[in-house]
């Protein structure tokens, strides 16, 4: 079996092993960063002939493992126990699972993204898991024959681990322009938080990632690469006494458009609608 077959689909740093995901019926292997060999043979995971698609490791109980494939499932294993049926806990999709992911501070929660346009929650990892907790309808779709799966991400500097964000599929109509947001929603109710947006984006985003610290979204869509931030609030200015002023003639601040025009547009941030909360965000 050659090492080249695999790919990296999840890496646990606390002992130095690379969990690999293998795209045929190997299912996993474990790899020794410090010697770069595996260690054992691979484990099958997933029904035999199905694609592993996505790993994860608990951050706050790092030899539990979750898993997804394209048979409909994802599977919670004890990676000191790993062998071929001894998954923890098998959670059943009713299509293939984009991604499946521990909650990012307690670990306790879980999050899968499946292609029947759901978004699932378990609220604890701990209780009953025969059936999740919440399902949210969401309009990711199955076209992953053309893009990369829509996968839900948590917002690691969330406290109460309730925000997630998606890309969404379904275009709707902004002021006459057809825009694919990206949706901030809360879990734990399933509403819609926010929605991000630029008229100027009129791809798809599929892919998601919030920074761990700080307020900033990145995004991929079609080939390039997209950085959002909120918008900073002007700071109050001091009114002044302007009556004894004597104003000549006004000046309108103009700036080149984007093929070369001009524009009197004077701000220099993109405004995005939001519902619920007021989030405002601008691209870097």
């Amino acid at each position: 079996m050659d090492l080249f077959d695999f790919f990296i689909l999840s890496v646990l740093s606390l002992n130095n092993m690379l969990k690999v995901g293998f795209r045929a019926s190997y299912g996993l292997l474990r790899v020794d960063t410090r010697s770069n060999s595996k260690t054992g043979e691979a484990v099958l995971i997933h029904k035999k002939g199905s694609k592993v698609v996505g790993l994860h490791c608990n951050p706050v109980q790092p030899e539990l493992l979750l898993s997804c494939g394209n048979d409909h499932f994802a599977r919670i294993w004890d990676m000191r126990q790993l062998k071929a049926g001894s998954s923890l806990s098998d959670l059943a999709h009713n299509r293939i699972v984009n991604s499946a992911y521990f909650s990012p501070l307690s670990g306790s929660k879980i999050l899968t993204t499946s292609q029947d346009n759901r978004l699932r929650i378990w609220d604890s990892i701990f209780g009953n898991l025969d059936s999740p907790s919440r399902e949210i309808v969401h309009s990711h779709h199955d076209f992953n024959r053309h893009l990369t799966p829509f996968r839900a991400e948590w917002d690691p500097k969330d406290p109460m681990e309730s925000l997630a964000v998606i890309g969404r599929y379904i275009s709707e109509n902004y002021n006459g322009a057809a825009l694919h947001p990206i949706d901030f929603i809360d879990i734990s109710t399933g509403q819609l938080v926010a929605e991000v947006m630029d008229p100027n984006i009129t791809t798809i985003s599929p892919v998601n990632k919030l920074h761990p610290r700080d307020a900033i979204l990145a995004s991929g869509s079609s080939r390039s690469l997209f950085i959002w931030r909120p918008k900073k609030k002007p700071e109050p200015v001091e009114k002044k006494d302007e009556s004894n002023n004597i104003i000549c003639g006004g000046a309108k601040k103009k700036r080149k458009g984007k093929f070369g025009g001009e524009s009197d547009d004077d701000s220099e941030d993109d405004t995005y609608a939001s519902k619920g909360k007021n989030f405002r965000f601008k691209k870097a």
